[in-house]
């Protein structure tokens, strides 16, 4: 029984990335959340999307939620930058057990060539049911933390944090709680917007509300 329950929990987790491919935002949606920030899907396959946002920045997402942001670029200017994994594996995570640690590091290179690497811990924290815009929905909860090394003592040093859900039928993050050593915040999820029915005008008024309550 415990082994059949194991293998079920993996099988479920495997199914949060893998059935991102079939999400249920179409291309050309928008979607905003409770931070005033605007989205618009380009495009997506071969495990990646791309958005873009109310500032003509381009944004490339995994489908893996744990992977941080793959790349960003401004649409006029060009800058920005990429991110790679450089080590260990965030994909594992598809495989083991809730609560267990993957750790792993990626490089970012940003349009001056400038090169850095960041370190990760992320953990799967199990399964809830939540009501997401109406809907009732199954989600899943991680939580993350990006770290340094510091080079004497050979300790961590705190840089981020981040605890999220995601849904696997839409494909996306609807709630975070993100802090740094000098910040936080959170946001949710507050609508997704059809491509047959996005209205810019509309949606106008709907962000300067959104950006009126921050």
């Amino acid at each position: 029984m415990n082994r059949t329950l194991t293998l079920f929990r993996k099988l479920s987790l495997l199914c949060v990335l893998s059935g991102a491919a079939s999400a249920a935002v179409p291309v050309g949606s928008v979607v905003m959340y409770s931070d005033g920030r605007v989205e618009k899907l380009l495009s997506h396959g071969n495990g990646e999307w791309l958005w873009e946002d109310d500032r003509k920045r381009q944004l490339v997402r995994s489908e893996n939620p744990i992977m941080p942001l793959l790349r960003r670029t401004d649409f006029l200017s060009r800058k920005g930058y990429s991110q790679s994994v450089g080590e260990g594996d965030p994909d594992s995570i598809k495989q083991l057990p809730s609560g267990t640690r993957v750790g792993f590091t990626v490089v970012r290179a940003r349009h001056t060539g400038e090169r850095s690497t960041r370190n990760w811990d992320c953990r799967h924290l199990g399964k809830r049911e939540e009501k997401v815009l109406g809907v009732m929905r199954e989600l899943d909860s991680f939580a993350c933390e990006r770290f340094v090394i510091q080079r004497k003592t050979w300790q961590k040093q705190f840089r981020e944090s981040r605890r999220f859900s995601y849904s696997r039928d839409l494909g996306l993050v609807v709630e975070m709680q993100r802090k740094t050593r000098k910040k936080s915040n959170d946001w949710k999820l507050v609508s997704i917007v059809p491509p047959d029915k996005v209205n810019y005008q509309r949606l106008s008024k709907k962000v300067r509300k959104l950006r009126a309550v921050k």
